[in-house]
């Protein structure tokens, strides 16, 4: 961690995300390395749901667990692309958003979270391209090609996941928390 940049240490403790199926995730996955191999070397494509952790938990998983089960199943549309322009960040857009903020808003009252950092408020749940970390310029250009090679789709969100980095930055799902499934 000592070779960390500043913003990498405020994740140390790791984050809660969104982890999409397998078919998701390869597709995107694919997209991230060939514009932004930098990012993707840090982290599989994902949705943040949480802000990262102040400090590693122990007994209280059980408290996210239990409010995570408050929670349905839901689908999640992603497409169309969009970006944050001037800002270097291309991204799927996240349907329904209502849902996700709901529970983000949820597990951040718990105390567990950094909520003192940049873009606590007025998040907009996205999955990432590009950050512009690396690979070619994030600008109109790069947004239109995405946008003709880019698809739609939806998956089921059954589950959270909280991911944790390695020594070298490197995210890995660490423990996965189900939602409720519709049926019961």
């Amino acid at each position: 961690m000592e070779n960390w940049e500043d913003w990498q240490k405020l994740f140390q403790f790791g984050t809660i995300v969104i982890w999409p199926p397998d078919v998701v995730r390869e597709i995107v996955n694919l997209q991230r390395q060939r514009y932004d191999p930098v990012s993707q070397s840090y982290c599989e494509t994902h949705i943040s749901v949480t802000q990262p952790l102040l400090r590693l938990l122990d007994d209280e998983w059980d408290r996210i667990h239990h409010l995570l089960l408050g929670y349905q199943t839901f689908t999640i549309q992603y497409g169309p692309l969009n970006s944050f322009l001037p800002y270097p960040c291309i991204w799927y857009e996240i349907q329904p958003r209502e849902n996700i903020l709901e529970i983000r808003n949820a597990l951040h009252k718990t105390g567990f979270f950094n909520l003192d950092m940049k873009l606590t408020t007025n998040f907009i749940p996205h999955m990432t391209i590009t950050e512009g970390l690396s690979g070619p310029p994030v600008d109109e250009t790069l947004l239109q090609l995405l946008q003709e090679e880019s698809r739609e789709g939806s998956f089921q969100c059954t589950e959270l996941a909280y991911i944790y980095p390695d020594e070298q930055f490197c995210f890995n799902v660490e423990k996965k928390f189900p939602l409720r499934d519709i049926e019961t």
